[in-house]
């Protein structure tokens, strides 16, 4: 936890004004990218170890992703088959977390 803190503390250093005011204003994105950033140990997102899924950002609500199409009830065969492969590659990552 000791870790996390630290992290947190630098990066709300790296994105807060010079006088130190207003970090708390900073936090949802600071904690936004350290959920969706890869990391080493697990060679996985945290978001993902979470929700089973990738985030999804912005940009995939104009270049629909299959994360989307799945949101939106765009039924398509091919899809729900791949999102089951997916989510049977998932099932195996979260396992392989576990030993690392």
């Amino acid at each position: 936890m000791e870790a996390f803190n630290k992290v947190l503390e630098n990066a709300l250093n790296k994105v807060s004004n010079t006088q130190g005011s207003g970090w708390d204003l900073h936090i949802p994105i600071v904690l936004w990218a350290y959920r969706t950033t890869c990391k080493k140990l697990t060679r996985q997102t945290p978001f993902r170890l979470v929700y089973g899924v990738e985030a999804v950002m912005p940009m995939e609500y104009i270049v629909p992703s299959l994360c989307i199409a799945t949101l939106t009830g765009m039924t398509d065969h091919e899809a729900l088959e791949e999102r089951l492969l997916q989510l049977a590659e998932l099932e195996e990552k979260i396992f392989l977390a576990g030993f690392h």
